[in-house]
């Protein structure tokens, strides 16, 4: 069975960027949403930044934190 999954269709970025979420998921109709990210961006509430626009908006969403950051010190 095939199935499609389109990332990346839309991107925003620079100030303001993070309230147009909750536009964009209700222009769409989309009804859930999935934040994938890193556990660092969690520990230091980038994440709590973005989920807080889906609660007010009233959009479900679920936190995939189990992503690997490679971060070179050189």
């Amino acid at each position: 069975m095939t199935r499609r999954f389109v990332l990346n269709e839309t991107s925003y970025f620079g100030a303001g960027s993070r309230e147009a979420i909750a536009e964009e998921v209700a222009r769409k109709g989309l009804k859930k949403a999935l934040i994938v990210t890193d556990s660092s961006l969690v520990k230091f509430g980038v994440v709590a930044k973005v989920s807080e626009v889906l609660d007010k908006a009233g959009v479900p969403f679920e936190i995939f934190d189990d992503i690997l950051s490679i971060i070179s010190l050189e």
